[in-house]
Parts: structure tokens; sequence; C-alpha cells
């Protein structure tokens, strides 16, 4: 599939810069560095959740964990984590799970963990399994500026204790 069209054509509006990598099918975010060749810090992992009955898309890195009660003082609301059969007609032109990061092309809000990288290229899923946009942290920041940025995540050490994250909930 590669990238959906919806994400495509947000970027060529918005005059970003980027290109596609792909990889082999994972089913994590973790995987997805792995499999990738990057480092967690630098992927973009894109989490769904629900304060009241609107949905946000919570952006964090790949190498970290997201801690709903640091969103819940970020945002001030509860919030928790969206079942994916709630939220999949925002994402119609990807694949189930593989939701880009860049909510707003969506008509998603968004909010950033302040820890993602802010220099050097991030990395993001493209609306499939095996397929990432890759941009420069900066020209991303320009993307989600509006959106509400804070700390609520925290770096996983071990991952692959966890068992991940799927997609929709990493």
């Amino acid at each position: 599939m590669g990238i959906s069209i919806t994400l495509e054509q947000f970027l060529d509006t918005n005059s970003v810069s980027y290109d596609t990598l792909t990889h082999e099918l994972t089913a994590t975010a973790s995987q997805t560095a792995e499999a990738a060749h990057i480092p967690g810090a630098r992927l973009i992992k894109a989490v769904v959740v629900k304060a009241d009955e609107r949905f946000i898309l919570a952006l964090l890195p790949a190498s970290h964990h997201l801690n709903l009660d640091m969103l819940k003082d970020t945002l001030l609301e509860p919030v928790t984590l969206a079942k994916e059969e709630e939220f999949t007609d925002f994402f119609k032109d990807c694949e189930t799970g593989a939701v880009p990061a860049l909510g707003m092309a969506y008509d998603m809000d968004v909010v950033v963990d302040s820890t993602i990288a802010d220099v050097g290229d991030v990395m993001f899923e493209a609306g499939d399994h095996e397929t990432l946009v890759r941009m420069q942290a900066e020209d991303f920041e320009s993307l989600v500026h509006t959106a509400t940025h804070g700390y609520f995540s925290r770096y996983d050490k071990h991952p692959e204790k966890r068992g991940g994250f799927r997609f929709s909930h990493s």
C-alpha cells in the first residue's frame, strides 16, 4: 500500500520534504525500529486515546511507553486508551492499526511528547505496517507546533519483556 493518500496530500499541501522507507512486516513499534535499523528514539509512535467522547492522537518515541497519568496532567482531563474499533473510521485509507503520526490530517487532535527528537530525522507509520515516512525533525515540529506539547512518556529499557505495543495502542 505505501503512504496513505490522506497523509500524502497533507504533506504535499504543507510543502514538507519527506521520503518513505520500507521494512519487513511488523506488529509493534519496537519491532519496526529494529526491522528498519533505526533508533527507537527516532521512530514516532501514535497512540489513540479518548478524553470524554473525543479522540486524541498521542505521539511519543517508540523507545518510550505512554504514561496515562502524566498524559492526564498534560491535557488537564482524564484519558483512557481508545479501542481500535472505536477509531478506525478516522483512518479509512490506512491498514488497521497503522496510524500515521499526523493526526491533524485526519481531523484528530494531537498531543506531542516533548521527548521526541528535535534534530535530525524522524520517522512514523505511513499508513501500512511496512512503510515509514521520514522527514527532518524541524519539519515535523512545524506541522505539530500548534498541538499540545508535554512530558507523558517514559523510556522503556526492555520493551521486549512487555511484549511491545500494537500499533493502534503504541
